[in-house]
């Protein structure tokens, strides 16, 4: 606002001039209160959206922080999901493979004590084939014996026909016949 210049006149200042200068500086004064009014509605609506971007603001920086806090929460988890899994399957491994040994050891115990079943019989057949071997020798022998029995038996027999007179039938050819059917 400009400070009017006001011409002198007799008794004073021009009445039409003092009057203009006021109309204009109300004018210029009611323009500049509407216009005062106005800025001051933007700087309150500003310091309102301000108000309302610095909440949001700090309802992200609060959502960062959660997200934040439940991303390390959520690697913490994983990493202890993680190691338990790595310490179970160590577990499972360990007893897969102490569970695997015993059951070897006694699949080799089994087939051990098996081994000497088999061998302790083996040797027991072994045995049994010997003696019967021996029986057999004996048995054969014998049969030597008493096939040399009989065959004196019959020779003798046969001497006794001839002085009995039976010459029709031979009795060595019967003898030999039975003995031929018994072996």
């Amino acid at each position: 606002m400009e400070m009017p210049d006001f011409k002198r006149v007799l008794r004073g200042y021009e009445p039409e001039a003092v009057d203009q200068a006021w109309a204009e500086t109300d004018r210029q004064l009611s323009e500049a209160n509407t216009a005062n009014k106005e800025l001051r509605l933007q700087i309150n609506s500003l310091r309102e959206q301000n108000t309302e971007w610095g909440n949001r603001l700090k309802a992200y920086e609060k959502i960062e922080s959660d997200l934040r806090d439940a991303l390390l929460s959520a690697q913490r988890v994983a990493n202890q999901v993680r190691e338990e899994a790595a310490k179970n399957a160590e577990t499972i491994i360990k007893s897969a493979r102490d569970e695997s040994e015993v059951i070897l050891h006694e699949a080799t115990r089994l087939s051990e004590s098996k081994e000497a079943e088999v061998e302790t019989m083996l040797v027991e057949k072994r045995q049994e084939v010997l003696k019967l071997e021996d029986e057999i020798q004996a048995l054969l022998c014998r049969k030597d014996e008493l096939q040399g029995l009989v065959e004196k038996s019959i020779h003798h027999l046969d001497v006794v026909q001839k002085l009995l007179g039976d010459l029709h039938r031979p009795v060595s050819s019967n003898i030999i016949s039975v003995i031929t059917e018994v072996s």
